[in-house]
């Protein structure tokens, strides 16, 4: 590129083509593009393109960047829609694990083994209104 701008500019192409349609390239422009090498890093959002990548409006380089935009997007959708189901999974267990000491309280015989019961029912419906606290509004349940 930079020996075709100089054949240019010998071959007396005006100031003012130079200048605005073919720019110098300067090294710290030639770095390796960090959307490529380090997809979600901090602070992609302030990065600023390179004068090249413009030419033309750069509306290749700007549907790319959209495309990554949107699939960022839907990653974070996803991740939330799995949140939202954990916590009502989450709920559910605490609630399977409340209803599965409360069959062993009604099977056990002993007043010891009823009492342990109890009390592991008492710690699940804690755990279980807990989450349900927690996640009020959040979360997704499924039957």
């Amino acid at each position: 590129y930079q020996r075709a701008r100089d054949a240019m500019q010998r071959l007396g192409v005006d100031e003012e083509t130079l200048t605005n349609v073919y720019q110098e390239i300067q090294p710290s422009q030639l770095t390796v593009n960090q959307e490529v090498t380090k997809e979600n890093r901090h602070g992609q959002g302030s990065d600023r393109l390179a004068w090249f990548w413009r030419i033309n409006n750069g509306v290749l380089v700007y549907r790319v960047n959209w495309l990554k935009a949107k699939a960022r997007w839907q990653r974070w959708e996803e991740e939330l829609s799995l949140v939202q189901h954990e916590m009502g999974w989450t709920v559910g267990w605490f609630q399977q694990k409340k209803d599965e000491w409360h069959r062993r309280y009604h099977k056990a015989k002993k007043a010891g083994h009823q009492e342990y019961a109890q009390w592991q029912v008492l710690l699940w419906e804690k755990f279980e209104l807990d989450a349900q606290n927690a996640f009020k509004g959040k979360m997704i349940i499924v039957n």
